[in-house]
């Protein structure tokens, strides 16, 4: 997995190295909200999974070749949060509950495509991510808790798609942008509930990020333009 990040970041260097004179650089940060989505087999028994909000960090180096094609390259820090609820056998109330927290490093790797003005942007690519700390606690009543533990992947790789826009201010721009991941590897070896089991568990996230970015050097290719 990690081979084929190595891969496309030398791909965007080697571009880099050839690219045109008026091609130009971008730094900056962003943050957001996340929310997660198990997907895959369902579980056992009257129990759904319910997503939570999250929290998403990265630096972003962006390579914009000219005014209509960028590359764009964040690594950054993810927490995901889900949870578990079991009902009862009417499915009317909820007996029981398992909170999910996923703490990760992530590095995201965009092919990003401009509107003809320059504000708005469309964005498709992979997410790497490495898993740092998996948690789980259940609530079995409520003075009674417990924190089993949780088998999951090191590794894991999204295909990634989204849609944003800039404000510029001045030589700065603000984006604000939504973004879709699905995950294409298992995350679970497998997650345990109690006496349930889901053999096959991939994760879908969505993103809503607000950054601030600084271009290096001239910065044509991010102003603006008016339509001729």
């Amino acid at each position: 997995m990690y081979r084929i990040a190595t891969r496309l970041i030398l791909f965007i260097l080697l571009a880099a190295t050839f690219a045109p004179s008026h091609s130009q650089l971008a730094l900056g940060v962003n943050a957001g909200i996340n929310r997660m989505k198990f997907t895959g087999d369902p579980p056992k028994g009257f129990g759904i999974f319910v997503p939570q909000a999250g929290f998403s960090t990265s630096l972003q180096l962006d390579y914009r070749f000219n005014d209509a094609f960028s590359i764009s390259i964040q690594p950054g820090i993810g927490i995901l949060r889900s949870k578990y609820v079991v009902l009862n056998d009417s499915g009317t109330s909820v007996i029981d509950s398992s909170y999910f927290t996923m703490k990760s490093f992530s590095l995201p790797i965009h092919a990003v495509v401009w509107s003809e003005n320059g504000r708005f942007y469309v964005t498709a690519g992979f997410e790497f991510t490495y898993t740092l700390d998996f948690k789980g606690k259940i609530a079995l009543g409520p003075a009674i808790q417990s924190s089993p533990e949780y088998q999951v992947t090191d590794y894991n790789i999204y295909a990634q798609f989204g849609a944003g826009f800039i404000v510029p201010l001045g030589r700065p721009y603000l984006s604000f942008e939504f973004r879709y991941s699905q995950g294409l590897n298992d995350l679970t070896e497998p997650i345990i509930h109690q006496d349930s089991f889901l053999p096959r568990t991939k994760m879908t996230n969505t993103f809503f990020l607000i950054g601030i970015h600084v271009p290096i050097g001239d910065y044509d290719n991010y102003k603006l333009r008016k339509h001729r």
